[in-house]
């Protein structure tokens, strides 16, 4: 990611952040399942049964894990989108080539269609189906990714070419 280079930088880095959310969506289902498995395994042995210090807190930890991943991808989500807007608004460029960032983003919105179909085809999976449920908020934005890639396209296409209404060069 850069902040400061070429003209079309901004949407290699909507589709870098379109590819490190659905890595990270995969990863924080993928961990859980595995913290479950590994929980339930534990827990079986004497010293971190229920009744112990240590059962508990496995337990604890097992309970809270979704919820503290789920608002970690939204804290990325939205960081993401503060970067973009940010980053866009160093981007000198002119308004000719407005045309040119729509076709860009048409092309970065078909990739991320794929990878959020991609994502649904991978949480209906048996194993994970019941894991990926702990995840609302980060389950809601990976089905809604096109929409949200199209947000995040137009806040940067309207930072770099309306920062000159605004007072910039450009």
């Amino acid at each position: 990611m850069v902040f400061k280079g070429r003209k079309g930088q901004t949407f290699l880095d909507i589709l870098i952040i379109g590819v490190i959310l659905f890595g990270a969506a995969v990863v924080f289902v993928f961990v859980s399942m595995v913290n479950n498995q590994i929980t339930t395994e534990l827990m079986s042995y004497d010293e971190f049964n229920a009744s112990t210090v240590q059962g508990q807190m496995l337990s604890h930890w097992d309970g809270v894990m979704p919820a503290t991943f789920d608002n970690m991808f939204m804290i990325m989500f939205i960081l993401f989108w503060v970067f973009i807007i940010v980053s866009s608004l160093f981007v000198d460029s002119n308004p000719i080539f407005l045309i040119i960032s729509i076709v860009l983003l048409i092309i970065i919105l078909s990739v991320m269609g794929v990878m959020s179909n991609t994502y649904e085809t991978f949480i209906m999976e048996d194993d994970l189906f019941t894991f990926s449920a702990g995840f609302p908020k980060m389950n809601f934005v990976m089905e809604h990714l096109v929409l949200f890639m199209v947000f995040i396209g137009l806040s940067g296409i309207i930072a770099i070419y309306g920062k000159n209404a605004l007072g910039g060069t450009g």
